[in-house]
């Protein structure tokens, strides 16, 4: 089990994870301290549970919408041809695109 420091609005956490999970381990805790970072720049200091929280909240609503858009889409799934499936890909890219924005101008602050 290996053990990743990661930092989240100024502060260190000490996470264990599988052997292998490191690097992923390390992007999400960099997009959680972009929410974070973002959703203190816009609301100030309200406390380390309350930011990471809402932070929280922030990054399930960017994945449940994901999830709903996905779910929409198998939803009305016909056989797949491959233009249904290059509209699959236009929806998660634009939705990998937007998050990759948000997280930019998160860190830009």
């Amino acid at each position: 089990m290996a053990e990743v420091d990661i930092l989240v609005n100024d502060r260190t956490y000490k996470v264990a994870c599988q052997d292998g999970q490191e690097e992923r381990l390390l992007r999400l805790a960099a997009h959680l301290d972009r929410e974070s970072r973002a959703l203190a720049a816009d609301l100030g200091q309200i406390g380390e549970s309350r930011l990471l929280l809402l932070a929280a909240l922030t990054v399930c609503d960017e994945l449940f919408e994901v999830k709903d858009k996905l779910a929409e889409i198998e939803a009305a799934r016909q056989p797949m041809d491959l233009e249904t499936v290059g509209g699959a890909v236009r929806v998660v890219e634009a939705a990998a695109k937007r998050l990759e924005a948000m997280s930019e101008k998160a860190a830009a602050v």
